[in-house]
């Protein structure tokens, strides 16, 4: 448990600092008096900046060792977290951009740390580490919850979360590994890391699942508290089964991949989203078992997409060419793009046809994660040749 300590600070306060500030989007959003269209347009700066920070973020963490650039960066994002909940929409969209800037820079160095102790170590602790950020989730679900229901602002809640963030990155720096040391920088390295085939391939692999737990974040309180109709106690609850879904998977993660691989952990995955979403969508049609049955979606839904990003993650460095660093920035740009056009559609769908429509349209993207399960396993995908060769068959 000692080799987890460092990456399970940085995860579970990275997590609390996030979840503080989504749960609380739905007082956000009235305080600037904002509909989800804007809402969603506003939240597309963030990609923005993780656009902007990846052609950096190999470089710094290379430069600057994971362990020196994580208890950087997360501090940054600490300080923008409260300014976020108090500024009119231009700087609520400014600060965000930031937000997402520095926070990219993080995840790289994060999963940089984590991948580390592995290589050095033989364990797998990957999953585990990823596994914190979901305690985190729960822990800041259940306390945003609390503090909503007794009136406490966004900004005050936000504020209180950042000091926690300051204490665990003194704290996780000082039982870090030191036996990281500073990378020799390659002589020219392009600005953009380009992906290769294998890393479009993984990409597309979890894209489906990825868009989900985006779609979870940014619309999932509005969900409970619009359609459910829950009150922002009961949200906070409900909430918080989904990130015990979680959590609880995450943590197992490591031992599942080694007990049924990657490939059948994909396909799970992609079979309990699709289950949740459609568990979410129906709940609020039963009146007296509606609460419970959102909450076994939100369950079900968070065990589906616990391992989407620690396999994509774990797959890119063991499949991918050249430094881990760069590998993991491309993984990262490529997934940015691909989803950055995913919150103000989804924003756009809530706002004219329904919130519950904004997750339906997701199933077919779930369905492509888990047609696209064997690139886990570093086998290529031939839909196109394999129903050819069925219609050839049939023909003879």
């Amino acid at each position: 448990m000692t080799i987890l300590l460092a990456p399970a600070l940085l995860y579970f306060s990275n997590s609390i600092l996030f979840n503080s500030l989504f749960t609380r989007l739905p007082a956000i959003q009235e305080a600037m008096a904002i509909d989800k269209t804007m809402l969603g347009l506003a939240l597309l700066s963030a990609p923005v900046g993780t656009f902007l920070a990846l052609p950096l973020s190999g470089r710094i963490t290379d430069r600057l060792t994971p362990r020196v650039t994580a208890v950087t960066m997360l501090p940054i994002c600490a300080v923008l977290a409260p300014l976020i909940t108090i500024l009119p929409f231009a700087g609520f969209a400014f600060c965000f951009f930031l937000y997402g800037f520095f926070r990219t820079i993080f995840d790289v160095s994060a999963n940089m740390i984590s991948a580390g102790i592995e290589q050095r170590s033989g364990k797998k602790v990957l999953a585990r580490s990823h596994g914190f950020w979901s305690v985190g989730l729960l822990v800041g679900s259940l306390a945003s919850g609390f503090l909503a229901d007794r009136g406490v602002s966004p900004f005050a809640q936000q504020s209180i979360a950042a000091i926690l963030v300051l204490v665990a990155c003194a704290a996780a720096f000082r039982v870090m590994p030191k036996e990281m040391r500073k990378e020799k920088p390659a002589e020219r390295r392009p600005a953009y890391v380009l992906p290769d085939r294998t890393i479009l391939m993984i990409c597309v692999m979890v894209f489906g699942l990825c868009i989900v737990e985006g779609a979870i974040y940014d619309w999932g309180t509005f969900f409970l508290r619009e359609v459910v109709k829950a009150d922002p106690a009961t949200t906070g609850i409900l909430y918080a089964t989904f990130t015990i879904g979680m959590g609880a998977t995450r943590m197992a993660g490591d031992k599942l991949r080694d007990l049924f691989g990657p490939v059948l952990l994909v396909r799970s995955s992609a079979l309990l989203v699709a289950l949740g979403i459609v568990l979410l969508v129906v709940s609020p049609g039963f009146a007296t078992a509606g609460m419970a049955l959102a909450a076994l979606a939100l369950f079900t839904l968070g065990c589906g997409i616990a391992l989407a990003f620690p396999l994509a993650v774990s797959t890119t460095i063991s499949l991918g060419k050249g430094q881990a660093s760069e590998n993991l920035a491309a993984l990262a740009l490529t997934l940015m793009i691909s989803t950055i056009g995913v919150p103000p559609l989804l924003g756009f769908i809530a706002q004219h046809i329904s919130l519950s429509a904004a997750f339906v349209v997701l199933l077919p993207f779930v369905a492509v994660s888990f047609l696209m399960a064997p690139v886990a396993d570093g086998r290529r995908v031939r839909l196109w040749s394999a129903r050819a060769k069925t219609g050839q068959a049939k023909a003879n």
